[in-house]
């Protein structure tokens, strides 16, 4: 099995064509790659795929603002549906800016797009073509989720549940990110009081547990093969308290940019135990959301992990982790898609050894980005 993990293209009704033509020649190449290949390949697009959170203009409701979107990029959604029927496994994981997807009736009319766009019946894509919310896990390589719920801003109660634009569940990081967008000098100061409804709201969510969410658990405990309070477990983890936030806050006035990659890193630890228990562990966590590239090495009780990021197609970076599950053990690495050379170049040494430990030399594979107070 092989598996490519990226993220974060925000691919928006504004419709630039940029992140469209590198991610299309990607995927062509990873294509002809997976053909020649014998092995199956897995294709993860890890959360924030589309932009529906800056909803384009005139759309009343998330169906609208997907086929808004869509429209403007199907170059890119046509690239995804031939990658899918070439045989590659696409997976979307929907993200803080695509929670939408979470919702089975627009995962239907995705597919329906994406099928439409490629020229072929959505029906085809069924095999092929799964939105995951939440997670993935591939058995004995990675467990693998957006990353949000560790950004104490975008942290929601239910990642099962849409919590988007049109959703009274908005976290207070998007009510951010939307009152600045557009706005430019003191937008921040003009923006900062709306905060205080959404994080009234998210405190007062915190700790319940609605029949609808014990539903949607246990509907994904069936499909994932986790135990109920396995998942109540790895919700439990999402950093919403109002500690978090000021932790958070703090961390961003001081400039510390690795405090969300420190977040998500105890996070992969906790997740490790969690799946352990359950007889799922894996060596290798990677996540998005941060914008940035990087790698670092875990201490855990039975094994040293192995946690990654990466980073942003929508910033030019064009990051990607390749793992390879192998007879004698686990192989990864991060790597650069180049669109002017169409070919990828390795930005890290293994990092995985043989047999799934982390290799022993590990480097910083190059930040990119500030550590965001709002929603990246």
């Amino acid at each position: 099995m092989k598996a490519i993990v990226l993220s974060d293209l925000h691919l928006d009704a504004a419709g630039g064509m940029e992140t469209d033509d590198a991610f299309v020649s990607f995927l062509e190449w990873l294509t002809a790659r997976a053909q020649s290949d014998d092995v199956p390949w897995r294709l993860i697009v890890l959360g924030d795929l589309l932009d529906l959170l800056h909803a384009p203009m005139g759309a009343a409701e998330p169906l609208s603002a997907l086929e808004a979107v869509v429209a403007q990029h199907r170059s890119a959604l046509a690239a995804l549906g031939a990658a899918a029927m070439s045989g590659i496994q696409v997976e979307i994981v929907p993200g803080n800016h695509d929670s939408e997807l979470v919702d089975p009736e627009l995962q239907q009319q995705l597919r329906a797009l994406v099928g439409d766009a490629a020229g072929i019946d959505a029906a085809q894509l069924r095999s092929t073509f799964h939105v995951r919310p939440w997670f993935v896990v591939v058995p004995g390589l990675l467990y693998a989720e957006h990353g949000s719920q560790y950004h104490s801003l975008n942290a929601v109660a239910d990642p099962l549940a849409p919590f988007g634009r049109w959703s009274p569940r908005l976290p207070p990081g998007a009510v951010l990110d939307l009152g600045l967008r557009g706005v430019k000098d003191g937008a921040r100061a003009r923006a900062l009081p709306r905060l205080l409804p959404a994080m009234l709201r998210a405190a007062a969510n915190r700790r319940r547990t609605d029949a609808g969410t014990v539903v949607s658990i246990q509907a994904y405990a069936r499909e994932t093969g986790f135990s109920p309070g396995a998942l109540a477990a790895l919700r439990s983890l999402r950093e919403d308290s109002p500690l978090a936030l000021v932790r958070n806050l703090s961390a961003a006035l001081l400039r510390r940019a690795g405090y969300l990659e420190s977040r998500q890193q105890h996070a992969a630890v906790a997740i490790h135990r969690i799946l352990a228990r359950e007889g799922h562990s894996v060596p290798l966590y990677v996540f998005g959301h941060t914008h940035r590239v990087a790698h670092r090495r875990l201490p855990a009780e039975d094994k040293r992990l192995l946690w990654l990021n990466t980073g942003a197609w929508a910033d030019g970076s064009y990051g990607f982790a390749e793992v390879e599950g192998r007879p004698d053990g686990v192989a990864a690495r991060l790597c650069q898609w180049d669109a002017v050379a169409r070919s990828a170049r390795s930005i890290s040494d293994s990092l995985l050894d043989q047999e799934g430990e982390p290799a022993t030399r590990s480097r910083n594979a190059g930040n990119r980005s500030e550590d965001p107070v709002a929603t990246p």
